[in-house]
């Protein structure tokens, strides 16, 4: 038995190292360590394979908002059920949204960006998105 660690935990976490994750998990309130890491070290799920992960500015909250979206499965397959996710803090609160492009039992709410949006990765705009608001900070596939 292997111990080596999956090719595809170790592309994850350097690209959360290139965006700098730790330092917005710290300007926003969220345990880096805990959320992503641990939650990173435990799991099995290559889920995130293909996900782009990206701080965005937002014109409305700052630092930021991170988002977590397959652009790739976007692009190619419009049609494919994905979840998409973005952590921000704003108005004193935290928020992690998972949005799914299809039916989800979760879903509290429904969102739709268009052209004219900024804020968001133009891969997910014009897309009706069902979303909820996780308390859990941990990545939805890890959770």
């Amino acid at each position: 038995m292997s111990s080596e660690r999956p090719a595809w935990k170790t592309e994850l976490q350097a690209q959360w190292e290139v965006i700098n994750l730790s330092k917005f998990c710290a300007e926003i309130g969220i345990d880096y360590q805990s959320a992503f890491v641990d939650s990173l070290a435990r799991s099995n799920s290559p889920a995130y394979e293909g996900y782009v992960w990206e701080i965005l500015p937002n014109t409305k909250i700052n630092p930021g908002v991170l988002h977590a979206y397959p652009a790739s499965s976007l692009r190619d397959r419009p049609d494919a059920p994905v979840i998409w996710e973005e952590w921000f803090f704003v108005d004193g609160e935290m928020h992690h949204h998972v949005l799914a492009n299809f039916a989800n039992d979760r879903a509290t709410d429904t969102w739709q960006g268009d052209s004219s949006d900024v804020d968001h990765p133009v891969e997910v705009l014009n897309i009706q998105w069902r979303h909820f608001n996780d308390a859990k900070l941990i990545p939805h596939y890890f959770q």
